[in-house]
């Protein structure tokens, strides 16, 4: 979510900037910091002003407690005061915040509890945003045995991309040092341009980006299945979120 605001708002160099500045390799100090210093509001402050025009449409989800509903919500335009509060909602995992975030009167909670990968809202063709149909949706997450297909069946050409990939699968949660954020930093950039390359070697049509995205699938496919990680739990659980989903009721927009 970080990533979408700050790419939409061009902001990803200020994105980058925190990310390095944050500068710590213990699981503690890290916890601390975000516990009881609340890093995360922090960063939202930083990151978040109020002159930011948003040139891209951006989604996110958030869990509403303990009915269990979720939420997905747009953000377009022109800074609105509202955005923060539900940014914030859809960050608050538990145990991360002392306080948690109320909205309408109900508990909101991290959106990951519910969808971690929302395509939903994008495949659902819901017009909510003045953009054109979508030639390509491209997926960033951590799930390596993730597979769009065993949920939703599309025409649009998805490149889905487990991001540990480019990293071995070298997955250290907790280490924030600025010496392995410059590591992951410039090998996510390296893997980005290779993707970037095959995406855009075609014609540029519809055709051309799913034999890329293909190509792409079948290149990480055997790696991608010999590595497991904790988000396959969460995407599993997931399950139980699109089982109390109200598709009539549960897409919204803030601008």
């Amino acid at each position: 979510m970080f990533t979408g605001y700050a790419l939409s708002a061009d902001k990803l160099d200020c994105l980058e900037y925190l990310y390095r500045d944050i500068n710590i390799s213990s699981k503690a100090e890290l916890f601390w910091k975000v516990f009881a210093k609340n890093l995360l509001r922090e960063y939202y402050g930083a990151l978040i002003r109020p002159h930011d025009v948003l040139d891209i449409p951006v989604c996110f989800p958030v869990c509403y407690i303990p009915i269990f509903s979720t939420a997905y919500y747009w953000i377009y335009g022109e800074y609105n005061r509202t955005w923060k509060r539900y940014l914030e909602a859809a960050a608050n995992y538990p145990f991360l915040r002392v306080i948690p975030s109320v909205i309408g009167g109900r508990f909101a909670i991290d959106g990951g509890a519910v969808d971690n990968i929302p395509l939903y809202p994008l495949l659902k063709n819901i017009p909510i945003v003045p953009e054109p149909k979508l030639d390509l949706i491209i997926v960033l997450h951590f799930d390596a045995k993730f597979d769009y297909r065993s949920n939703f069946k599309t025409d649009i050409p998805i490149v889905e991309l487990d991001t540990s990939f480019c990293n071995g699968f070298n997955k250290r949660h907790y280490d924030y040092s600025r010496e392995y954020i410059d590591e992951c930093l410039a090998s996510s950039f390296e893997y980005g341009k290779n993707i970037g390359g095959l995406l855009t070697s075609g014609d540029g049509s519809r055709e051309s980006l799913q034999a890329a995205a293909d190509e792409i699938f079948l290149r990480e496919h055997p790696e991608r299945q010999r590595n497991y990680s904790m988000d396959r739990l969460v995407s599993i659980l997931n399950s139980l979120g699109r089982a109390f989903r109200n598709d009539a009721r549960c897409v919204k927009k803030l601008f």
